[in-house]
């Protein structure tokens, strides 16, 4: 059995979230011997596809008519039908979405997860918290002051500037965010922020164009998936890393989704290969990989500088 806060944490989401959609009934969960709320295992997996369908708009009606169908993706269909004619088959998240109602999910057409190591570096933090809605304009502002306060330290940057999703921002539910700046030299910084080291590590990329980046369904849709696939690994919250042509209308890759692991992970070179780990055991539900591998830092690496 597991409690609210559980499912909160295992699912990335508010336990105010969580609380409302058991009363709604969207959760299963009963009261154990002392009065407490708790949930069968299984609504873990129940709570991210709720989440997944809240990002499409769809209502705690629809919602709930979906997942309890005898075919939630047939379900899916003639909702989002209804709601958006033919965009099911040109929107890359709103077929992520029905294709996890029923199977592994499957990273949106176009992307790739790319393994890398980062070196550990020294890097200037800010807290903030942002609904879906006012997420880009809180981050700009983060940024802004992270900026202002490494030139007033003359303090260079020493890699893209990320952030850290310690939980999962909805419509309506803030999710709590890090940004981080890397720095070289020395800063003493002002009471608002603070700053920590990020220890070497490795990590599962997803790199994004600006497209997909401003297509905020999309880039959900990438985190989630990251999380489901390889939460075994995670050995931090996930990251957005911002490299410095985003939002300069450049092409190519501008913003990464990037899940950091643990050391020790290795796969057969060949996608599709199941996760091995050299010294120990791997459980009987080994997770589906990428090509995962131990690689080089390269100095142009992004972030690893």
């Amino acid at each position: 059995m597991l409690t609210t806060g559980q499912i909160a944490v295992g699912t990335a989401l508010s336990e105010k979230a969580i609380r409302m959609y058991a009363d709604r009934g969207l959760l299963r969960s009963h009261r154990d011997g002392a009065n407490h709320r708790v949930f069968l295992e299984d609504q873990i997996d129940r709570a991210r596809r709720i989440a997944l369908l809240r990002m499409l708009d769809f209502s705690l009606a629809d919602v709930g008519a979906v997942l309890d169908a005898p075919d939630p993706a047939a379900a899916f269909d003639l909702v989002w039908e209804k709601r958006r004619g033919d965009v099911a088959r040109r929107d890359r998240a709103s077929e992520y979405v029905r294709r996890a109602l029923t199977a592994a999910p499957v990273l949106p057409e176009g992307l790739k997860v790319r393994p890398r190591s980062v070196l550990g570096r020294s890097v200037l933090r800010i807290t903030g918290e942002a609904a879906l809605p006012a997420m880009a304009s809180v981050l700009a502002e983060l940024s802004g002051r992270l900026f202002s306060a490494l030139t007033n330290a003359d303090a260079p940057l020493a890699g893209p500037i990320y952030a850290e999703f310690c939980s999962r921002a909805t419509e309506k539910f803030a999710g709590q965010i890090r940004l981080c700046a890397p720095f070289g030299g020395a800063i003493h910084p002002p009471a608002d922020m603070d700053i920590t080291f990020d220890p070497a590590h490795d990590e599962l990329s997803v790199g994004l164009d600006q497209a997909s980046a401003d297509d905020q369904r999309l880039v959900v849709a990438v985190h989630d998936y990251l999380s489901a696939q390889y939460e075994q690994l995670r050995a931090g919250p996930n990251r957005e890393i911002y490299h410095p042509e985003f939002g300069t209308g450049a092409n190519g890759h501008v913003m990464e989704i990037a899940l950091p692991i643990r050391a020790g992970w290795r796969v057969r070179s060949e996608p599709g290969s199941p996760v091995r780990r050299p010294a120990d055991e791997i459980p009987g539900d080994a997770l589906r990989g990428c090509g995962i591998r131990r690689i080089r830092v390269h100095e142009d690496a992004p972030g690893a500088r």
